[in-house]
């Protein structure tokens, strides 16, 4: 990777982040919550781990992605409660471990269900 593409990846970036917090000041703020969730770092991934690995490995990686869908559900509940009761960098830790617990019960039930 060159300095450029680092750049072009810096600017694409911070564009997005300028973008979203633009949305959420116009009178259409749900916006701004799809944008949130749109998948840069998936689209990233799946590009180059599709580089990587055949497709069948891309498929199996794709189908647990799926399964922990729920475990973005919970970072997301847990920030919505937790927004106006703690500053926002808690409420963020604290979303981060809960999604953090609903992953580790995501893998733990999925080894279980192998053996």
């Amino acid at each position: 990777m060159n300095a450029s593409e680092l750049l072009l990846r810096f600017v694409a970036g911070g564009a997005l982040i300028v973008i979203i917090t633009l949305l959420s000041k116009t009178k259409y703020p749900f916006l701004a919550g799809v944008m949130v969730l749109f998948p840069a770092v998936t689209l990233v991934g799946y590009y180059f781990l599709g580089q990587s690995v055949n497709a069948m490995q891309l498929k199996t990686i794709a189908l647990y992605s799926m399964y922990a869908l729920p475990a973005t559900f919970v970072f997301l509940l847990a920030f919505y409660f937790l927004q106006g009761k703690v500053a926002l960098i808690h409420s963020l830790v604290f979303s981060v471990i809960a999604w953090s617990l609903a992953a580790g019960i995501l893998v733990w039930v999925s080894q279980m269900g192998g053996k």
